[in-house]
């Protein structure tokens, strides 16, 4: 996904998709509007009132060649030189007025896109992830977001700043001097020219930059979390040299972009120094015949600047333009990911007596190919259900399907004869508990890991959960106890202990279905004996799903499924499936020969 885009591929599409989440705050960007028109106008008026004191002056001096004397009206020029510290001191109110809106415009923006980004997050699909790495990932949802949160106000207030300011400058120069108005808009044409050729392949590399930005973001992550394996196979050269190219391919793509943003600058300030020659020159020859005064010359040069100022300055904005906008498509192409289906037109409920039926499912994690062609299997309330089978059987693909974290292709996974499709993920899940292999805990207390899914329930309850999980009698070891702060993963604690927690979240929850993943395949015999202690108390009343490697941990399950390539090929109990001396059989034997 991280080389899929190599440039922001709609610009002014996702220039308007932005627009629209303002929209909200219409009337906020309204008030941007009307600050950002007066201050713009005032400042217009700047250098026609100082046209007008030279004016004066150069009047006065003009009547004193004839008599020795220079009659300058002082009062007109304190008066003007008044009316102009007016201008500038409202100007600048409603320039501090603008920003002050805008900064509320952009945060509040973002806040929205943040909160939109992370409720999207949650409903996306399962296989969204598998396709993804954590990096990449990463990167939209804070160095692109980021990104976008540090440009925005800035470029809401400049570029709307610059077209006003372009507007203001056009009406004024023409009510003054039509023919000098026409020599400096003829900038604006020039400058478009400049622009039209450099954007596009500026907008290029910045998306390219921000893609590769998500590849070494991905390529960190992974080495970081698997740098111990990195040192034991002696790896870091390697590795050091597999991250400079992926550096230098970002280092490439980013002097690219910072190089044709760059050329905006100079080039824009050529096409100004060629108006300003053409205006002293013209200016010069008016001034000359009368057809207009030395001031107006003078605010006609100064307006020079100030036209090509706007320009300038999206000049100077282009590679921020630009890397807000591919980081902005890069956020709403997650916004705009497929999200996780509710089918529509299934049947509301079947009548049977078990708690979880599996009714001829047919499955597959790619379109045509299948994992599961024809899988049945009914699972009567409080059995406990062993599934065993050699490494892609398809039991952990089970325990997705009845997760709901992939949906069947065909047939249906049925609890309490209700189709799981028709209940919402968030009501089905709040019925299951999952204790995995993988141990997931994060930076907190350990009353928080516990109550993590419980977070209403109360100290005595999280304690007796906790007792009940054997958790209790290491957690009185420790200095703080119960408000022992974990590090990330829970690493200041043993496999063991992180799985003990683990069910001890299960047991809080209290649900109707307990489903354990390989919760015992990572840690030794004699801990393995104490967490089976502990699940053997979770399980009492409850059905449950247990997948299972070590097959001694599942001889007292009600039911033992086997597995393999997708489909059931045995079912019964420990010693059933050893007298069909068959595929269990074989498994368990292999195991303890």
């Amino acid at each position: 996904m991280a080389n899929r885009h190599t440039k922001a591929n709609n610009f002014f599409g996702t220039l308007k998709r932005m627009i629209r989440y303002m929209s909200s705050k219409s009337w906020l960007v309204l008030l941007v509007l009307v600050m950002a028109s007066l201050s713009a106008v005032l400042h217009a008026q700047l250098p026609r009132v100082m046209g007008d004191i030279t004016n004066i002056i150069f009047d006065g001096v003009s009547q004193g060649q004839t008599d020795g004397q220079f009659p300058i009206d002082f009062d007109a020029v304190k008066r003007t030189v008044a009316v102009l510290a007016g201008i500038y001191g409202f100007a600048s109110l409603f320039r501090y007025l603008q920003q002050f809106l805008t900064a509320r415009i952009a945060q509040n923006t973002v806040y929205e896109l943040r909160r939109d980004l992370k409720a999207k997050m949650g409903r996306l699909p399962i296989a969204y992830f598998d396709h993804h790495g954590q990096g990449e990932i990463l990167s939209r949802a804070i160095n692109d977001m980021d990104q976008v949160s540090n440009a925005l106000g800035q470029t809401i207030t400049q570029v709307t700043t610059s077209l006003v300011q372009i507007i203001a400058i056009f009406f004024t120069m023409f009510s003054m001097s039509g023919p000098l108005a026409i020599i400096v808009l003829l900038m604006a044409p020039a400058i478009l020219i400049v622009m039209r050729i450099i954007v596009p392949r500026a907008q290029k590399q910045f998306g390219i930059r921000q893609s590769r930005l998500g590849v070494v973001n991905d390529y960190i992550d992974e080495i970081y979390t698997g740098q111990e394996i990195v040192k034991v196979y002696n790896q870091q050269d390697y590795e050091a040299q597999v991250f400079a190219e992926k550096s230098n391919d970002l280092n490439e793509a980013s002097w690219k972009a910072e190089f044709y943003a760059g050329l905006m600058n100079p080039m824009v300030g050529a096409v100004k120094d060629m108006a300003y020659i053409g205006v002293a020159f013209f200016g010069g020859l008016m001034i000359i015949s009368g057809s207009t005064s030395i001031g107006t010359v003078q605010a006609f040069l100064q307006y020079v600047n100030q036209f090509s100022n706007p320009f300038r300055m999206l000049a100077q904005l282009t590679n921020s333009i630009q890397m807000t906008i591919a980081a902005m498509e890069r956020v709403f192409e997650v916004l705009d990911e497929e999200e996780m289906a509710n089918p529509e037109g299934l049947p509301d409920q079947v009548d049977n007596d078990y708690k979880v039926s599996f009714d001829h499912i047919a499955f597959g994690y790619e379109k045509n190919q299948p994992i599961m062609t024809d899988f049945s299997l009914n699972v009567a309330e409080g059995e406990t259900i062993a599934i065993v089978g050699p490494t892609g059987a398809g039991k952990t693909t089970l325990i997705n399907l009845l997760e709901r974290f992939y949906d069947v292709d065909s047939g249906a996974i049925r609890l309490d004869g209700v189709d799981v499709r028709n209940i919402s993920r968030d009501d089905l899940r709040e019925r299951f508990s999952m204790v995995l292999q993988d141990a997931w805990l994060f930076n907190g207390s350990i009353w928080d890991n516990i109550r993590y899914g419980s977070p209403n329930a109360s100290e005595e309850e999280t304690l007796a959960a906790a007792k009940a999980a054997n958790v209790d009698h290491f957690v009185a070891t420790l200095p703080d106890g119960y408000d022992t702060i974990l590090s990330e993963d829970g690493g200041n604690l043993s496999q063991g202990q992180r799985q003990l927690l683990t069910i001890a979240r299960a047991f809080l929850r209290n649900p109707e279905i307990i489903i354990l993943d390989e919760a015992t395949s990572s840690v030794d015999t004699r801990t393995e004996v104490m967490i089976q202690k502990a699940m053997q108390r979770l399980l009492e009343g409850r059905t449950a799903f247990v997948v299972a490697h070590r097959l001694s941990t599942i001889r007292d399950a009600n039911k033992i499924v086997v597995m393999n390539k997708g489909d059931v090929v045995e079912i019964g109990n420990h010693d059933e499936l050893m007298a069909m001396d068959g595929f269990y059989a074989n498994l368990y034997n292999a195991q303890f020969a």
